[in-house]
């Protein structure tokens, strides 16, 4: 006999496992209903539809993102981009599963117009892109093309959601999280490694 109630978090978690291992596409609301041992009445008290689920998924990860950057957003000029790329990073490896699931279905979430995906994203790069033309004008960063950065920071963080999944692998999250940080803000040469030994972009060229 199916359970009379099912918890809105119980819903998200479980539909966020079904999505990402048979895609959104493929899953159907009884599915989740099925799995969850709840008539689709009872997912009704909380989603009508599966978009409407894939939008709330959407909303709390965006919101996890944009909460941790906000916690450093007072940073001195110098230091808040890498602050904020570093909170970045942590929150995408807390949450590995579900950022590839969005970024995966990002056509289909761009289909539910009521969640204004592509103005919350570009909102948040922009926090990214003004805090990056502060670190630059403040002598602490490069003068490259501040979109080629932000948004080549952004993809190479989101990237760990590919790779990482915290359940097979030996490294803790925060460990992950710092090495990477450590690689986007200081790359990978050390100190006293001269540049001038690195293999120059012709020397890569493929004859």
């Amino acid at each position: 006999m199916a359970r009379g109630t099912v918890t809105r978090r119980e819903v998200l978690d479980l539909a966020a496992k079904l999505f990402a291992k048979h895609g959104y596409a493929s899953t159907s609301l009884e599915a989740v209903a099925s799995r969850l041992g709840v008539t689709r009445q009872a997912l009704y008290y909380h989603f009508r539809s599966k978009g409407e689920i894939l939008g709330a998924l959407f909303d709390e990860m965006m919101t996890r993102l944009e909460s941790g950057i906000a916690r450093v957003s007072e940073e001195p000029d110098d230091r808040r981009f890498l602050a904020m790329l570093r909170a970045h990073i942590a929150t995408t490896v807390e949450q590995p599963d579900l950022v590839a699931l969005l970024l995966h279905e990002r056509p289909a979430i761009a289909k539910l117009k009521w969640t204004h995906a592509s103005t919350r994203r570009r909102d948040y790069a922009n926090l990214f892109t003004d805090a990056y033309d502060s670190g630059v004008k403040a002598g602490a960063l490069k003068a490259l093309d501040t979109w080629l950065a932000v948004n080549g920071a952004i993809a190479a963080a989101n990237g760990v959601s590919s790779w990482y999944h915290a359940e097979n692998s030996r490294v803790p999250p925060g460990e992950i999280a710092e090495s990477m940080f450590d690689l986007l803000s200081t790359g990978f040469i050390r100190p006293e490694y001269a540049r001038a030994s690195l293999p120059s972009a012709a020397a890569l060229e493929v004859a």
